[in-house]
């Protein structure tokens, strides 16, 4: 193998190859490279690394986050990497980037990995993660000058998609109840409602307050049109060169601080920002000293400028997070969801093997942003909340 190696090298084989040819080979090796430590793991994983006996079991996690194992023959403990790549086989594993790269539903991933629908929920997360982890060190690195290294350029469209506040997965009764001041589902019966009540003690707290279970009713029951503290809103801000950013920014309406913490000393002197009649644009594309060109309510252009490139991007991620119950993501991980959004989209033009190829090479080598999942599950939103519900679901 070495002489192979050798012959490679010096006989300049590589030189004559060509650009996309270059890719593959570097898109094969990592993916290559990353097989190679799955199956490293895989002989490891059930094993103590002090005396070699396969009789382990779980024992906590460490101050890291990490999963703790011991041995039940020597009685010595070791941790297991949160690195999501490194407990699955490689079947599995195959199975769950193709099953993001389709944007099947958890159940079919579940299915096709061969494994409980929360531990497939619980991979999806962590790849999303550790990409949203590598955008937003991208987001926040800073030039020479202290300013954002992530700029927009030329023609900028800047538009806002909003989505259902979801707390699926939450279990906390006293969260609903007294937080959000509602039964956890909309499609409950009044007498489902009791029972709710009842089953977790909160009847007596509940009927003690004059017309607070009619006020939890009437909450429930009422879906607000149009923008809502019941949406999230996700601006989406697309250039020329097809940098993208689709970032959960608040609850409701969105608001002109918004806009300023999310786009503030990104858009450079000679861009020309369009943006549809909303408010919060003005004071942006002053502050940053750009043009604005904003298109009337009930229009599609003004003049050569529209938001027709935005728009399809809306159509891209509704495509993705359809309003079902099954597929709509809870708010907290709005975020892995946009990253795996954003990674698809910038990669749209490649086939589903080199997709594969591609996102295996990215979270081998984003392996140290993987984060412990009951981390990332009680991590602070970011988001503008606006009071309407702690910054922790």
């Amino acid at each position: 193998m070495s002489d192979f190696f050798s012959d490679i090298m010096k006989n300049g084989a590589l030189d004559s190859l060509t650009a996309d040819q270059l890719d593959e080979l570097i898109l094969r090796a990592q993916a290559i490279r990353s097989e190679q430590q799955n199956d490293r793991n895989e002989k490891s994983i059930n094993a103590c690394p002090h005396c070699g006996s396969i009789s382990v079991k779980k024992h906590g996690t460490t101050s890291k986050g990490s999963i703790r194992m011991i041995c039940k023959d020597c009685g010595k403990t070791f941790s297991i990497s949160e690195n999501p790549n490194t407990r699955l086989t490689r079947s599995q594993l195959s199975a769950l980037f193709t099953g993001i790269i389709e944007n099947i539903p958890i159940r079919q991933l579940a299915e096709r990995m061969g494994v409980s629908r929360s531990t497939a929920h619980r991979h999806k997360i962590q790849i999303g993660d550790i990409l949203y982890q590598r955008m937003a060190e991208n987001l926040g690195a800073l030039d020479a000058r202290g300013k954002p290294a992530f700029t927009f350029e030329g023609i900028i469209q800047c538009d806002e998609w909003y989505c259902p506040v979801s707390f699926k997965g939450k279990r906390d009764p006293a969260f609903f109840i007294w937080k959000l001041r509602r039964f956890p589902r909309h499609n409950m019966t009044m007498q489902e409602q009791n029972e709710y009540l009842v089953r977790h003690g909160l009847w007596e707290q509940v009927t003690a307050i004059p017309g607070y279970l009619q006020e939890l009713r009437d909450n429930t029951k009422t879906y607000k049109r149009g923008i809502s503290n019941e949406q999230v809103c996700i601006v989406v801000v697309v250039d020329d060169e097809q940098q993208i950013i689709a970032k959960p920014v608040s609850v409701g309406r969105l608001e002109t601080g918004d806009a300023k913490k999310l786009l503030s000393g990104r858009l450079s002197g000679n861009t020309t920002l369009v943006t549809d009649s909303h408010g919060a644009y003005p004071t942006l594309a002053k502050q940053e000293r750009v043009r604005h060109v904003q298109i009337p309510s009930g229009e599609h252009s003004n003049g050569p400028f529209n938001l027709g490139a935005v728009n399809g991007i809306h159509s891209q991620i509704e495509k993705m997070l359809p309003e079902s119950a099954e597929r709509l993501p809870a708010t907290k991980y709005l975020n892995q969801y946009m990253a795996l959004f954003i990674w698809l989209w910038q990669h749209k033009g490649l086939s589903l093997a080199d997709k594969e190829l591609l996102l295996k090479r990215t979270i081998a080598d984003g392996s140290q942003y993987a984060e412990n999942y009951d981390k990332i599950k009680v991590r602070p939103l970011d988001i503008n909340t606006k009071g309407e519900f702690p910054q922790v679901v």
